[in-house]
């Protein structure tokens, strides 16, 4: 009949879904030192018109109030100042905190012969005292 190859069109399109998300790619690294590129999902926002953004109606003009001056609440107290970061690590830190120990047992030990001494100075001059009253 024809020669011609114009084949008849159907009257639709064929079906399909539209995709509500992207894809796309991030590199993830893992904390021995590996990296792996991930595909992720990207979705996107839907606008939806505002409702009453077109021609606002004028409102009436709402009345003055007239508000009694109220004394202001004190302001709250500042808060406490926080312990500054520490950037050390951990060995060092442990390292840090075995010294303040041994300096602080050393202290303690420093103090403690002192006042041992003071004890056997005040009851040898206590003794003598008595010996010399006698």
């Amino acid at each position: 009949m024809s020669e011609s190859d114009n084949k008849p069109t159907l009257g639709r399109r064929p079906l399909g879904l539209k995709t509500s998300v992207e894809a796309g790619e991030v590199k993830q690294t893992f904390s021995h030192g590996r990296t792996n590129k991930v595909v992720v999902e990207v979705k996107r926002r839907k606008l939806m018109p505002r409702t009453g953004a077109g021609t606002p109606e004028a409102a009436p003009a709402p009345e003055p109030v007239v508000q009694t001056p109220v004394a202001a609440p004190p302001p709250p107290p500042p808060p406490p100042p926080s312990p500054p970061v520490s950037r050390e690590s951990r060995q060092e830190m442990q390292t840090r905190l075995l010294r303040e120990a041994e300096e602080s047992r050393l202290n303690a030990l420093e103090a403690a012969s002192r006042r041992e001494l003071e004890e056997r100075t005040r009851a040898t001059e206590g003794e003598r005292r008595k010996a010399e009253e006698a």
